[in-house]
Parts: structure tokens; sequence; C-alpha cells
């Protein structure tokens, strides 16, 4: 993930657990972490080593 860039991310957040989350904007980046930006302002820690699908999306795509 890039700072400042919009994606769609599926992760694990569990040994049995799969999260996604749709047109978030990368906002920090740690070694072992990427802070992510809702569309509502929210903001939410993923984990690098359980994203397991990354895709990069436009800002303004539905």
């Amino acid at each position: 993930m890039e700072i400042g860039k919009y994606y769609d991310v599926c992760f694990s957040t569990g040994r049995y657990e799969i999260e996604y989350e749709n047109k978030v904007k990368c906002i920090k980046k740690t070694p072992k972490s990427y802070r992510v930006e809702r569309e509502d302002g929210s903001t939410r820690l993923i984990r690098q080593d359980g994203i397991m699908e990354l895709k990069e999306v436009s800002r303004f795509s539905k």
C-alpha cells in the first residue's frame, strides 16, 4: 500500500475471520501495519501479514 492511494482490501483478523474494506485510503504505514481511513472518516488498523487480497481503485469509482 502507498500513502494517499485508495484500495479494496480483503484481510484476516483472526484464525477463521475474513473482513473486507472497500475504498479505503492509506494514511499511515508502519513496519507491521497500515492505518486506513474509511469514507465516513473513521480509521482502522490492518496488519500487513493479514492482507489476503489488495486492489488499487479510483477514488471516484462506484
